[in-house]
């Protein structure tokens, strides 16, 4: 599903709600949406000031391809990106629940060795 953004004066891309794995080092995450200059997603974390605006972070992006007629495939694509922003979306014994806005530096690169 594809999402207008309420304040266009800040974002120049179209944003499409979709749900897939997001590795940082050390973590694992969840996809909120995408657009092709970030992406917004969900991580558990005790150490809150990794995520801070401006941080630059690597990321590996996890999703599953459908074209009609074809099987599934997984890709993945790899990129590094600078935090924009986050908040904390829930707090338990567990840790926090952050929501992270992401800004991709360059282009993401498709690994194709890990191609399923």
């Amino acid at each position: 599903m594809r999402v207008k953004e309420s304040d266009s004066n800040k974002r120049n891309n179209e944003r499409i709600n979709l749900s897939f794995l997001i590795s940082i080092p050390g973590q694992d995450g969840k996809a909120k949406n995408i657009s092709v200059s970030g992406v917004y997603f969900e991580i558990i974390t005790s150490d809150i000031e990794a995520f801070a605006p401006g941080t630059m972070i690597p990321i590996q992006i996890t999703a599953t391809t459908t074209t009609p007629g074809f099987e599934e495939r997984k890709i993945k694509l790899k990129g590094e990106g600078c935090i924009v922003r986050n908040n904390i979306e829930d707090v338990s014994s567990h840790g926090n629940r952050i929501g992270v806005a992401l800004e991709f530096k360059d282009k993401l690169t498709i690994l194709p060795d890990l191609i399923k």
